[in-house]
């Protein structure tokens, strides 16, 4: 079985998914923790060019694309040994991002058509306020004021296709306890479908 979670920046993303992996594992289950960017020569490059902050908008996602098909591979080589696959952002991201940068959906969409489909996609959904406040460690004031704009277009875009796409979304601007019960009780309900017996 196949999980991504995925949120804007400061939506609690990698806390959930490591919480996630260590609950499953808990359960007698086999578990694989991945993220995006992988860990990849194309995932280290992405992460070189974001510190660079100018890269073009389309060049980021052929880039996040390409790193994909790459992190594809990990993941299929997981669930088929039986593991379940959990990873730390995937398409959803690009989708959003990528086209709050103003990428066109469909041809965002057309080259991540490679990427494997989850079994189970949940969006974390945080105040662009309080994921600014929580990535900078304080209140934010007009110096961020771009940052928000951006982060706000992103959430929109976010929920917007999680709604059309019946995705499960978290409100992550509770506590991680609360949170963590609310994701144990969607995977849950997953396992039962998918005939995962625990």
């Amino acid at each position: 079985m196949f999980i991504a979670i995925d949120g804007i920046d400061g939506s609690g993303i990698t806390t959930h998914c490591k919480l996630l992996c260590n609950w499953i594992e808990s359960l007698g289950l086999k578990v694989h923790l991945t993220k995006e960017p992988s860990s990849g020569k194309i995932g280290e490059l992405i992460r070189h060019y974001l510190k660079l902050k100018d890269i073009p908008a389309a060049v980021d996602a052929l880039l996040f694309a390409a790193d994909r098909v790459e992190h594809c591979i990990e993941i299929k080589s997981y669930l088929d040994k039986g593991y379940i696959v959990i990873s730390d952002r995937y398409v959803e991201s690009s989708r959003a991002y990528q086209v709050a940068e103003g990428l066109p959906p469909d041809w965002v969409d057309l080259i991540n058509r490679y990427a494997i489909t989850p079994d189970l996609n949940i969006i974390l959904d945080v105040e662009p306020r309080i994921a600014l406040k929580r990535k900078f460690g304080r209140d934010i004031g007009d110096e961020k004021f771009e940052e928000l704009e951006f982060l706000t277009r992103v959430r929109e875009i976010m929920l917007k296709n999680a709604r059309l796409r019946n995705y499960p979304i978290v409100d992550t601007n509770k506590s991680i306890e609360e949170v963590h019960r609310s994701l144990r009780e969607i995977i849950l309900g997953k396992f039962r479908d998918v005939g995962i017996i625990i």
